[in-house]
């Protein structure tokens, strides 16, 4: 596979014939090749003047040297007796051949003033038309079929190139030298590479899932035909914006709406992402009880912790609903499969009658293992499309989920998902430390884009009482400043999302973590980094 400069293939490039060309010489190119895609040049003519260009591809082997390659999709012909090429009955200023040649001269003369002479290996032009799979019977000057690459021949486009660089091959050209090859990528890679680091990586990657998830939320208009209606959806399917945008759009419609989860950080930030709006409100089930009871003195004395809100919270919920009824003309429920059936005697009470009702739920996250009863007796909308992980994240979350998940074909590959075992916990705890050195400080992650994910409070990990690793700070308030990452259980996290996240500890014969569900959740956070640090157990499969 060859290496691609861009990593990925830029969204806002216009020619589609680009596109579909970019994979195939990724993939069926070997190592030895550094492909530039729309590789800007600035060189001086010979009056000094500075002259602009730009190469669609621009091919590059120690062994071979260069390749320029001018890429025209569409139908393509030549007027003969104009002189004039002609793209989807379009006439192009200039010979897209003489194209090649012009940007061939223009990097050669860059390199040269760069380096100080000009390297010896070989310099070559080509075109590519790869929606003409016809073969070429006749061609202009200077337009020969050698230098030509047709749709026919992108299936061995390895040997194409390589035909195309020997047709210019002379006795003078020879492969470069290590050392000189390295120059030659120090001249060009500041010019070109810029967007090419992790975090231009991930941005981009985050601009297209952006897109992906917006995409998905069309399925709002289907819901908007039922006024009660159940919505499952795969981790990563989109759930929580869509709740926030069903929300908004009822508000906007003058309806008065109540937004609620059971995750307190999930209740959070669904307050943040309506907090413009009147209306609306928005909080994760507890604290929503519990406000309202406080206002009407009836807040129940606290005895057994788990009894208290489990069952008092619930019941003197119910108390209040049938002395003060309190209605909303829509209740949007996210992480429906956190609910016990008590909760769901009081919220189904909150929904006026002839109100809207939207539950949003995820089975395979179900990790009370608490009886999945949910108060809408109608099949489900189903999300099977993931929009927020990368392709690889996605591969390991396939492995441990009991439905079908789709991943879109648009979707960012991703970095590769690094995973250790090492039984030893103060060995862990040195491992998390160089992760975290490795992303801050070689890869320009910023430290609160990362999260830590456990199973425990972070005394009881790896971490263990001191919260400083090397330069960094592990807190569990949700705090930020200079080299503090946040640490959570993946229970208080889950609904949440990093673009980084370092998962440790995970062991299948502790209790937190024998359920597949709970790697499932956790390693479902990470949007574009992911880590799992084991202290034993085998790999995810995938």
């Amino acid at each position: 596979m060859a290496r691609m400069i861009p990593a990925s293939f830029a969204a806002d490039t216009k020619s589609g014939a680009e596109k579909r060309l970019f994979p195939v010489l990724r993939d069926r190119l070997d190592d030895r090749f550094t492909v530039f895609h729309s590789f800007d040049l600035l060189v001086q003519n010979k009056l000094g003047k500075f002259v602009d260009g730009e190469i669609d591809f621009l091919i590059f082997s120690p062994q071979a040297g260069f390749l320029v390659l001018e890429v025209k999709g569409g139908s393509i012909r030549y007027d003969g007796e104009q002189g004039i090429w002609y793209q989807n009955e379009e006439p192009l200023k200039i010979s897209p051949f003489d194209q090649a040649r012009i940007s061939k001269y223009k990097l050669e003369r860059f390199l040269e003033k760069r380096l100080g002479h000009r390297p010896a290996c070989t310099f070559a032009h080509a075109v590519c038309f790869p929606d003409v799979h016809a073969r070429l019977k006749t061609l202009p000057p200077g337009a020969e079929p050698e230098i030509c690459i047709t749709g026919r021949q992108l299936d061995q486009i390895g040997q194409a190139v390589s035909d195309v660089i020997g047709a210019f091959r002379d006795d003078r050209n020879r492969a470069v030298s290590e050392e000189e090859a390295q120059r030659v990528r120090e001249i060009i890679m500041p010019y070109c590479e810029y967007g090419t680091s992790l975090v231009d990586r991930m941005g981009q990657a985050e601009r297209v899932i952006f897109g992906l998830t917006e995409n998905q939320c069309r399925l709002l208009d289907f819901i908007s035909l039922h006024r009660r209606a159940l919505i499952e959806g795969c981790a990563g399917s989109g759930k929580t914006i869509m709740a926030v945008k069903k929300a908004r759009e009822l508000v906007a419609q003058g309806r008065s709406v109540l937004l609620l989860a059971y995750n307190v950080m999930i209740g959070e930030q669904l307050a943040c992402a309506v907090s413009d709006l009147e209306n609306v409100t928005a909080s994760h089930y507890h604290g929503f009880c519990l406000d309202l009871l406080r206002k009407a003195e009836m807040e129940p004395p606290a005895r057994d912790e788990s009894d208290y809100w489990e069952r008092q919270i619930p019941e003197a919920f119910v108390r209040l609903m049938q002395t003060r009824p309190i209605k909303y003309d829509a209740v949007i429920v996210d992480e429906g499969q956190d609910f016990l059936v008590e909760y769901w005697l009081t919220i189904t009470e909150l929904a006026s009658d002839d109100g809207f009702f939207y539950i949003f739920y995820d089975r395979d996250q179900n990790l009370f293992g608490a009886e999945l009863d949910l108060p809408i007796d109608k099949e489900p909308f189903v999300l099977d499309e993931n929009c927020r992980n990368t392709r690889t994240i996605f591969d390991k979350l396939t492995a441990l989920s009991e439905r079908s998940m789709r991943l879109n074909p648009d979707a960012p590959g991703g970095e590769p998902v690094v995973e250790y075992t090492i039984p030893d916990a103060g060995k862990r705890r040195r491992q998390v430390g160089k992760i975290l050195h490795d992303l801050v400080n070689n890869k320009g992650i910023e430290p609160h884009r990362i999260v830590i994910l456990g199973g425990h409070s972070m005394e009881n990990t790896c971490i263990g009482s001191n919260p400083v690793i090397g330069m960094f700070r592990i807190t569990e308030t949700g705090e930020e400043g200079p080299n503090v990452v946040n640490y959570r259980t993946y229970m208080k996290f889950k609904g949440c999302e990093a673009d980084a996240v370092v998962v440790i500890d995970v062991n299948p014969e502790d209790e937190r973590w024998a359920n597949p569900a709970a790697l499932y959740t956790a390693i479902s956070r990470a949007k574009h980094l992911l880590y799992v640090v084991r202290s034993g157990g085998e790999g995810v499969a995938g």
